[in-house]
């Protein structure tokens, strides 16, 4: 069960978000408020544009048009944002770290090392000061080992940090991958399909610390889900795609019942078939109605 915290003022905000590649059309004026301190979920068939979304925050790709702005500073944006354009390592410098849907690490460096990178964006040292071994660049490495551990600790891998991040079980991998985003010292935390591959015992344990990175870390979480239950379960907000356009936006109970949901998940008349079941419970006969409606009984 997640802690209920109460959210701040935005610290994320997109307004018009747009992303062209030739004539595909992957996201559509899509406009989102992420409060602080909340944990909203960004869900939608395969091809909605989630990832894309993701990217144009993380500054991978960038905008064909609109606006991106976090704690008030300008990401992306056109002659009224000064026409801003962040590369990833600057959108890193400003608090937001991601992980990625397929899992990437150092597979053949260690999972302290792989830790450490994620430090990078951190470190003050200039590239003299790394040569000539200066003594603040001495400590500021030991620092940095020393909150490599500690993080390692916290996510549960402290035992393994000189095991080599190949060997580790895919769930393991899933949390030394948190562990290096969190090395960056993020406030806002993108995580795309955290809990992909994974079975429910796994599931529940990724649930239940990403509550706990958020209640504890002070972290506002962006995720990517397709585990409804999940995201009905964790989420404060819930924004749906679909074909690039953002078709809702609210909490998992007013979502799971939109009529333009239910149809973009199960097609059209899904959600007249689910009325007549006494929506939001959904016929047991579907499994992925049931998806949309976790916990109904028939």
């Amino acid at each position: 069960m997640v802690t209920e915290i109460e959210a701040g003022p935005p610290i994320l905000e997109a307004r018009g978000i747009t992303k062209q590649f030739g004539g595909l059309i992957a996201v559509d004026e899509v406009d989102l408020n992420i409060a602080t301190g909340s944990i909203t979920s960004v869900i939608g068939p395969n091809g909605a544009g989630k990832t894309t979304f993701f990217n144009m925050i993380a500054g991978i790709y960038k905008p064909t048009q609109g606006t991106i702005s976090f704690k008030g500073k300008p990401i992306f944006g056109g002659s009224g944002f000064g026409g801003t354009s962040l590369r990833p390592d600057q959108v890193t410098s400003l608090g937001i770290a991601r992980t990625f849907q397929n899992i990437r690490l150092f597979a053949n460096m260690t999972v302290i090392e792989n830790v450490l990178i994620g430090m990078h964006s951190r470190m003050k040292a200039g590239a003299i000061g790394a040569m000539l071994r200066t003594r603040s660049v001495m400590r500021e490495e030991h620092e940095a080992r020393e909150n490599a551990y500690s993080l390692l600790d916290y996510v549960g891998l402290g035992r393994q940090a000189q095991s080599t991040a190949k060997n580790l079980s895919y769930g393991d991998q899933r949390r030394l991958e948190v562990a290096r985003a969190l090395a960056s010292g993020p406030s806002l935390l993108l995580l795309d399909e955290p809990t992909a591959g994974m079975n429910p015992r796994e599931t529940a344990a990724m649930t239940a610390f990403i509550d706990k990175m958020r209640r504890e870390l002070n972290l506002t979480v962006l995720l990517i889900e397709h585990d409804m239950k999940v995201v009905m379960g964790i989420s404060d907000q819930v924004a749906v795609l679909d074909h690039g356009v953002k078709i809702a936006d609210g909490s998992g109970a007013e979502v799971r019942s939109n009529p333009e949901v239910i149809e973009a998940y199960l097609g059209k008349g899904a959600a007249e078939l689910s009325r007549q079941f006494d929506a939001p419970a959904a016929p047991v006969q579907s499994p992925q109605v049931e998806q949309l409606h976790p916990g109904a009984n028939p």
